[in-house]
């Protein structure tokens, strides 16, 4: 006896909902990067460059082709925004770490 589509169409639309939310935020994610890959495993290298093209262009992951920068960025200074959290940001960089450890394969939780 075949079993009727209607006790199916649930768990279809779910399944459905799953993968259009999974691809559209990382869609997201891509765009809102620059239309680049997120990267992994920054060392202070990396942010130090990363702060330099923000300086430089207005986007984080922005590179510029001009040899020479522009006059405001001898002055420039990066302001980072500060907000209150009851979490010190401890929930995000678990959150994060334990993302790399998937990826990657780095559990680092020190």
């Amino acid at each position: 006896m075949p079993i009727p589509f209607e006790g199916l169409l649930p768990y279809a639309i779910m399944a459905a909902f799953f993968g259009v939310a999974g691809h559209g935020v990382g869609f997201v994610r891509y765009w809102d990067n620059g239309w680049k890959n997120d990267r992994f495993d920054l060392d202070a290298w990396d942010e130090k460059m990363m702060n330099r093209d923000f300086l430089l262009t207005g986007v984080s992951r922005g590179q510029s082709q001009e040899a020479i920068a522009p006059e405001h960025f001898k002055t420039a200074q990066k302001e980072l925004q500060s907000y209150y959290t009851p979490y010190r940001n401890q929930f995000f960089k678990l959150r994060e770490r334990m993302y790399r450890g998937y990826v990657t394969g780095n559990w680092d939780f020190s």
